[in-house]
């Protein structure tokens, strides 16, 4: 029975959750979950009360648009970057918990949200039109 508990406790660490992936902003690294369904974008990091140094969230979408983004249910403060089609990066913000109240919204249409802890943009001297580098296309997963 032991090596059945083993196994059902293995995949179920498995569900609930997108991938973890290694990406890069311009020269930066970082290892983010990916939140490509609609249930793992909402979840974002909902929730949680602490990233790694460079641990966060991308949420990738299934067409570029317009991407808000609110605080609900969240204890930490976030920075969240926007990117487009060609991966550039469009903004950021950084997002107070605020109970949900203020939106965070994309300047223009954008296929991807990076969540990251408050300040990694500017720790790591990232500027508008840095390169998100992925390990395989992301749309349509």
């Amino acid at each position: 029975m032991g090596g059945l508990s083993l196994l059902l406790f293995l995949l179920l660490q498995g569900c609930g959750r997108d991938d973890w992936i290694e990406i890069q902003v311009g020269q930066t690294s970082a290892r983010v979950e990916l939140a490509s369904t609609g249930d793992a974008r909402r979840q974002g990091l909902m929730g949680r009360r602490s990233l790694g140094r460079n641990q966060g969230v991308l949420m990738v979408f299934p067409r570029e648009r317009t991407i808000q983004i609110w605080m609900l249910n969240m204890e930490m403060p976030i920075d969240v970057g926007f990117f487009d089609h060609n991966r550039l990066l469009l903004d950021w913000a950084t997002m107070e918990p605020d109970g949900g109240k203020r939106i965070y919204a994309s300047p223009a249409p954008a296929l991807y949200a990076l969540e990251m802890n408050k300040g990694w943009f500017d720790r790591h001297g990232l500027q508008l039109g840095a390169y998100l580098h992925l390990p395989a296309p992301l749309v349509g997963r």
